[in-house]
């Protein structure tokens, strides 16, 4: 059986010779993990469109063991726009959290949505302060890992609030967050998904400016 659909490449690791095994998160089916032959040699034409970061139209053939990309159309590379450390940083770090937090086989189409969205906004060059607590708020809210309604203190609660409902817009143009409790929210929220996976995250130390 075949099937088609959008995703996001969130990891790949090399594979025998010449293959990679890739991990990717799509739209109709959540997290998997699928090989794509050949794609380390030179003359592949789907080599330079499935890393990660990468948004694309993909078509798999089910297998019984491991899934097996057959063909990959790219729709946008995001972070290849005016590149830096800093934003390549800031794109895997985005790629480990949903890759993290989520279980194979397990559709959720918001969080397909949300990572399109805000590496979107990391391309653009926004805020990363704001991009990081949003998203890590609206992913661990659509997970269902908690909610406003988690916190006791309603300023806490307030402030968790705006950030799951309102869109990236609105809260740009209504919160007013000094950096210093930018980075306060921002451990608070790296300790609560650490202790989630049970582990460390590896790109922390290359986002917020901490280069």
């Amino acid at each position: 059986m075949y099937v088609s659909t959008d995703c996001v490449v969130l990891a790949h690791r090399n594979f025998n010779e010449a293959d990679k095994i890739l991990t990717i998160y799509t739209k109709e089916f959540g997290k998997m993990a699928c090989i794509a032959k050949g794609v380390r040699r030179p003359t592949s034409k789907k080599g330079g469109h499935v890393v990660p970061g990468n948004w694309c139209k993909v078509f798999i053939a089910k297998g019984k063991r491991l899934d097996l990309l057959t063909e990959a159309e790219l729709k946008k590379a995001f972070g290849i726009k005016k590149p830096t450390l800093g934003k390549t940083g800031n794109v895997f770090h985005l790629l480990e959290l949903v890759n993290q937090l989520t279980e194979e086989n397990q559709k959720n189409p918001q969080v397909f949505s949300l990572l399109v969205d805000f590496l979107d906004k990391v391309d653009r060059e926004e805020d990363f302060d704001l991009i990081s607590a949003a998203f890590k708020i609206k992913l661990l809210s659509a997970l269902g890992f908690f909610s406003a309604k988690s916190f006791k203190s309603s300023t806490t609660q307030s402030l968790i609030k705006s950030f799951e409902e309102e869109n990236f817009t609105d809260l740009k143009e209504n919160l007013t967050i000094k950096r210093e409790s930018y980075l306060k929210l921002l451990s608070f929220l790296d300790s609560i998904i650490e202790s989630l996976i049970d582990t460390k995250l590896k790109t922390t130390r290359f986002t917020n400016g901490k280069i």
